[in-house]
């Protein structure tokens, strides 16, 4: 059975359009199924305001420099790596939300979670997170490429959904 992946705009602010992924099926999108499962759990309220201060930090004054994501292989992560989160007063997250970074106007929020191991390998619930979204990045690396999806200043334009492949 074919699994298709639509993408559906997240949250627009002056510099950057985030967007996430909705699996067909699925009853929410990735991003707000990351962010309904966190939203409750007080025990990483603190992590979890971090990560949307960045989101917001990011979105509305600097943009989507390279430098503001975690290195995922082809994806990427918030919130920033912790010598650029010290800019803000803090250096340390224990939350991880995967995207794929298209430009410095835009990126698509897949989802995520605690990291508790030293690695991603470490972190079993991390880990499937990772990979899809590391799925998604080399597929929409191939559709750039081929022009099937193209940007816009801070819009993605020409693409109506993407088989998720294996």
């Amino acid at each position: 059975m074919k699994n298709f992946v639509t993408i559906h705009r997240f949250k627009a602010f002056e510099k950057v359009t985030y967007y996430t992924f909705w699996v067909e099926g699925r009853a929410q999108s990735e991003a707000d199924s990351f962010f309904a499962r966190f939203e409750a759990n007080q025990s990483v309220a603190l992590d979890l305001d971090l990560l949307v201060s960045w989101i917001s930090e990011i979105g509305q004054r600097r943009g989507a420099k390279a430098h503001y994501f975690r290195f995922e292989n082809d994806a990427n992560a918030l919130p920033p790596p912790a010598r650029i989160m010290a800019e803000l007063g803090d250096d340390y997250c224990r939350l991880r939300l995967y995207c794929v970074r298209l430009s410095d106007h835009v990126v698509i929020l897949a989802n995520g979670s605690l990291k508790t191991g030293r690695t991603v390998q470490d972190s079993p619930d991390l880990l499937t997170h990772f990979r899809f979204a590391n799925k998604m990045a080399q597929q929409l690396i191939e559709l750039i490429g081929s022009g099937e999806l193209q940007l816009m200043g801070q819009e993605i334009v020409a693409i109506d959904q993407i088989e998720l492949l294996d």
